[in-house]
């Protein structure tokens, strides 16, 4: 029987390292997750044990032999091969780093977070078999249990794996996007959400709004969150998620939006006045520079654009 469970638990720590391969095998995952409770608890037990070690990772890196860091720096997903979180593990009973000093994260609590840096989407795949394709300088967080919502900051395309049981909910600029069986793509920023609907519907709820928004194939919901403003419209082009293919496409969509897009993508502050914050843009923008990229939106909109402390402003132009 103890070597079952030692097989189980090796089995449980490559599957929670095997995440961050990007030919992760999450149907094999799950069923082996569904074919015995055993399984479900010790790959739990492993992803506490992971989030520990990563709270308590500033002490660590100064106990933990270099000859075992180096090597985890390479092959495991948040810095930490099996060898090292086993060491870790240890040094942390060695020198009493208690719970009161270093507490572990409930599962509900445990969380993993999924950045695209400036300038290069990434693709990430859910442990339930859905994807989330994240527009560069965006940042997914997603808990360490099924059906806990997920925390998007920025844009992001999800090709969702319904499951009635298990609904797929995002959270973003104070609004819950639940999932109904769809790909839907999720903008964030300046104070503004859009939620465009490529296949199937969502269900869409704030605190401004009374009840639950449904929107389907084809449709566009806008939210304000200033003043609590929500807009549908039907979306008159097949823009949503066009850059994923590396091409920045705007249908009538806020300024505020486009503006916060090429701040995340560029890695730079850029900011635009509230008073034309609404403006919609149809339009394309050509991923380059930061500087080339507010560039063209001034140019395409008769914006100006000034230095504002570190950050490039844009804004309607003196006089008009």
């Amino acid at each position: 029987m103890s070597d079952e469970i030692d097989d189980i638990d090796q089995a449980a720590a490559r599957w929670h390292l095997g995440q961050a391969d990007d030919a992760m095998d999450w149907d094999g995952f799950t069923a082996w997750l569904e074919a015995d409770p055993r399984h479900r608890r010790a790959y739990d037990s492993i992803a506490r044990l992971d989030a520990r070690i990563a709270a308590a990772q500033p002490i660590l890196r100064q106990i933990v032999p270099a000859e075992l860091a180096e090597p985890a720096r390479r092959t495991a997903r948040w810095g930490w091969s099996v060898a090292a979180a086993a060491a870790a593990a240890a040094a942390v009973a060695a020198i009493g780093l208690g719970i009161t000093q270093f507490p572990a994260k409930r599962q509900d609590q445990a969380e993993i977070a999924y950045r695209a840096p400036a300038g290069q989407g990434r693709t990430v795949r859910l442990a339930d078999g859905s994807t989330a394709a994240l527009a560069p300088g965006s940042v997914l967080r997603a808990g360490s249990s099924r059906g806990t919502p997920l925390a998007l900051e920025g844009s992001a395309f999800f090709d969702v794996r319904h499951d009635p049981a298990h609904p797929l909910v995002v959270q973003a600029g104070g609004y819950e996007i639940r999932d109904v069986g769809t790909r839907f793509e999720v903008m964030s920023g300046g104070g503004m959400l859009r939620v465009a609907v490529a296949e199937g519907r969502v269900a869409i709820r704030s605190p401004h709004v009374a009840g639950e928004v449904a929107l389907a194939a084809g449709k566009v919901l806008t939210a304000y969150g200033d003043d609590g403003t929500v807009e549908v419209r039907a979306a008159r082009t097949t823009a949503t998620g066009t850059w994923r293919g590396g091409r920045l496409v705007y249908d009538d969509v806020p300024l505020g939006l486009v503006v916060a897009d090429i701040a995340r993508y560029g890695g730079v502050p850029v900011e635009i006045d509230p008073g034309v914050a609404r403006r919609r843009f149809s339009g394309v923008i050509a991923p380059g520079k930061p500087a080339a990229m507010v560039a063209a939106l001034a140019q395409l909109t008769g914006l100006d654009v000034r230095t504002d402390g570190n950050a490039t402003r844009l804004g309607d132009r003196a006089g008009r």
